[in-house]
């Protein structure tokens, strides 16, 4: 029997753009200390060593403090073996990342397709030399000569052509790999948990990188009893941080409050990203306060991208009663209400704002 983790796509020193300032910076930190979680379900699992599939780093030219983070982070996993594969993020190039690492003597680089024996098992690899490969990464496995090992592949690309262009690189034939007599195939390039049989399995990243990536955060404890045996495979989660999709429509007041309610109801906020579709008609009183709530909650999740490109503002009679004030303020809502232009709704909902906030003010002041 063997008994491995199967993980893939840690992207370690991904910049995280979109991401500005503190939480950009913990969210980068927090790929490391995902890590350090995966070797801590390692221990726990009791495997006998880890193989990761591909894109350890985001990419090749990641400087030296990245690569001590690694080191660092590597170090939890010891004495257990850990296989690194070059990805297409850090492909086995001259200026190979993996290469540069130069771990403690338990990390394997995995930069030729030399094969491994740990306990009863012999683990394959198939590194990819360059980013885009455009024959099959899997091509030289050898077939089956001996009985009594399990054999695992170990590679970094694509089941599906999910491509539109006559040529997808680093395409894998997966069931080609499982008639050479392997007992499974350890993939990596997909950022979401996905299973293509019994016998082929995507872990996904630990840690998303996107919002539309489907069933990322776990990593895979994979038992294999005997050669030819089916595997039994357990995905764990180990992610630190949620990334969220929503989507929210105004029929009326009340649904307001259910997205401040839903908000409220998230756990560990701070860890949170949420991406968040608007769409319906609000008047101007409901679009300030969504306005306020948008704000106060980007400050309390790690991330907030908010689409309000649905919401349409709808004028009640009580925001046609505040804009009706004296002097400027007031011809100057009047002109704005009878015009239609995205430009003129946005200021007619500014000056709403301002009347409306210097109303309460001076009432304070009071």
């Amino acid at each position: 029997m063997t008994r491995f983790l199967h993980t893939a796509d840690w992207q370690l020193g991904l910049k995280l753009n979109y991401l500005p300032g503190e939480a950009g910076a913990r969210a980068r930190a927090q790929r490391f200390e995902t890590v350090r979680r995966i070797a801590a379900v390692a221990r726990e699992q009791g495997v006998e060593c880890v193989v990761v599939a591909g894109d350890v780093f985001d990419d090749n030219a990641v400087g030296e403090e990245t690569l001590q983070q690694a080191r660092d982070a590597l170090e939890q996993f010891r004495p257990l073996p850990v296989l690194l594969l070059p990805g297409n993020h850090d492909a086995a190039t001259p200026d190979s990342a993996l290469a540069r690492l130069q771990a403690g003597d338990h990390v394997r680089v995995l930069l030729d397709d030399a094969p491994v024996r740990i306990g009863g098992a012999d683990f394959h690899p198939c590194p990819l030399r360059r980013r885009h490969e455009y024959e099959d990464p899997t091509r030289g496995l050898p077939p089956r000569t001996e009985e009594g090992t399990v054999r695992v592949a170990i590679a970094h690309g694509g089941v599906l052509d999910f491509a539109e262009e006559t040529e997808t690189p680093n395409l894998i034939d997966g069931r080609r790999v499982l008639e050479r007599g392997f007992d499974y195939l350890a993939l990596g390039d997909w950022h979401g948990t996905l299973r293509f049989g019994p016998r082929i399995w995507y872990p996904g990243t630990p840690e998303a990188t996107r919002f539309k990536e489907r069933d990322p955060g776990n990593v895979l404890v994979v038992e294999i009893p005997a050669p030819g045996a089916e595997p039994l495979v357990t995905p764990v989660a180990v992610a630190r941080t949620r990334w969220l999709r929503q989507r929210w429509a105004f029929h009326e007041s009340a649904d307001l409050d259910r997205l401040e309610d839903w908000f409220e109801r998230l756990e560990e906020r701070s860890w949170t990203l949420v991406e968040l579709t608007l769409e319906g008609e609000l008047s101007l009183a409901d679009r300030s306060r969504l306005d306020g709530l948008l704000e106060a909650q980007s400050g309390r999740l790690l991330h907030l991208r908010p689409d309000l490109a649905g919401i349409t503002e709808s004028p009640s009679e009580a925001d046609l009663a505040a804009l009706a004030a004296e002097g400027f303020p007031g011809a100057a809502a009047a002109a704005l209400r009878g015009q239609e232009t995205p430009a003129a709704r946005d200021a007619l909902r500014l000056l709403y704002r301002f009347l409306v906030e210097e109303g309460n003010g001076a009432s304070a002041r009071g």
